[in-house]
């Protein structure tokens, strides 16, 4: 027994956990790593920003382009002599549509659409019209946009219905021309309704 204790006590102690140097490469280590991660999480947030709003303005016109194919597509003759008969110029057009923007979807709704100048930007905005509430839905640098109307034979006008002829209450087909700084966008749309108002039963 004396002898056992002996030997253990010339050993000595243990030693537990690390000692100064290997604390120390393990700081140098982790702080290695947190640089690295530190510049690549950079570099992400980077390419977040700059992708990021092009994505976004790239989601804003598919959003646009479905609004307005939407409430076109509805477009519904008005009765002979009603208040909402479809009429367009190169800057507006309005009637009525089976398709709004609002909660009244599937009921025949006044809407109209506009492209006005803003005084404050110096640019342009395209503003939707349903009742009396008012949406500026898209905004752009420059003047140039205009609405074009097509007729059965695909014969562009700046008016409907035009000046001589006889034409149905509806175009064929409504294009939304916009000219930017060295790019053009055309946004087409095309009523799926009739073009010409159904007769009504007191009518028959």
């Amino acid at each position: 027994m004396t002898g056992q204790f002996s030997r253990q006590s010339a050993q000595g102690p243990r030693q537990i956990g690390f000692t100064l140097i290997e604390v120390l490469v393990v700081l140098i280590l982790f702080s290695l790593i947190g640089g690295v991660l530190f510049q690549a999480l950079e570099r992400t947030y980077r390419l977040e920003e700059r992708f990021g709003t092009e994505l976004f303005n790239v989601q804003q016109g598919q959003m646009v382009t479905e609004w307005y194919r939407q409430t076109v597509q509805g477009l519904y003759p008005d009765s002979p002599g009603g208040h909402n008969l479809f009429r367009g110029t190169d800057r507006e057009f309005s009637g009525l549509s089976s398709n709004p923007l609002s909660n009244e979807y599937g009921a025949p709704t006044p809407i109209s659409w506009k492209i006005r100048s803003n005084q404050q930007t110096g640019g342009t905005e395209l503003v939707y019209l349903e009742g009396k509430q008012i949406s500026s839905i898209l905004a752009w640098h420059g003047i140039n946009a205009k609405f074009i109307y097509f007729d059965e034979k695909q014969t562009p006008h700046e008016r409907w219905p035009p000046a001589l002829g006889l034409f149905p209450q509806l175009p064929s087909q409504i294009q939304l021309l916009v000219k930017g700084s060295g790019e053009h966008s055309v946004i087409i749309a095309s009523p799926r309704g009739p073009a010409q108002s159904l007769p009504r039963l007191q009518d028959q």
